[in-house]
């Protein structure tokens, strides 16, 4: 949950209970980043597993059920949310963490197909590393994330795998 307060801002920091629903619901789908120097945590990869690319708007939603959308041989993997902590920022980290992370879940996860995850139009480095991935986006969720004085859009950001 420090990660998780260090990246964002209060409105969309996801609780604790769906953090322990998503890593009950699929231990396979939740990756703990370790500074190999100091073995405190550093970072996090949250994934859900899924029967399709979600549709509907709602199924995004901040701190939503994973029991509710999961498919235990889904082949979609939705990236739920991804972070590191402010100190271990801007130093290509955060690409070679996502990179070996993507790589981890389609060893882990067989017979997945398609990578979605959605971002907030403003997170300009967080945009660059899903580009350079491959990750192109699909659609947009108008006003999804708050944001000072307007709410920014959510970016629907999709990947065949």
């Amino acid at each position: 949950m420090k990660i998780e307060k260090a990246s964002f801002i209060p409105a969309i920091q996801e609780t604790e209970s769906v953090f322990a629903e998503r890593i009950r619901v699929c231990g396979n789908c939740f990756i703990i980043f370790e500074d190999e120097a100091t073995h405190n945590a550093a970072g996090y990869f949250s994934a859900e597993r899924r029967a399709a690319v979600p549709k509907d708007d709602g199924d995004f939603s901040l701190n939503h059920s994973a029991s509710r959308t999961y498919a235990a041989d889904g082949p979609v993997i939705y990236l739920s949310s991804f972070a590191v902590l402010p100190q271990y920022r801007g130093k290509g980290t955060g690409r070679s963490l996502f990179s070996d992370s993507m790589e981890w879940f389609a060893e882990h996860n067989p017979g997945l197909t398609t990578a979605v995850l959605l971002v907030n139009e403003t997170w300009k480095n967080a945009l660059h590393i899903y580009t350079q991935y491959g990750f192109r986006e699909t659609r947009r969720i108008r006003g999804f994330f708050p944001d000072g004085e307007r709410a920014a859009d959510g970016i629907v950001m999709e990947k065949k795998l």
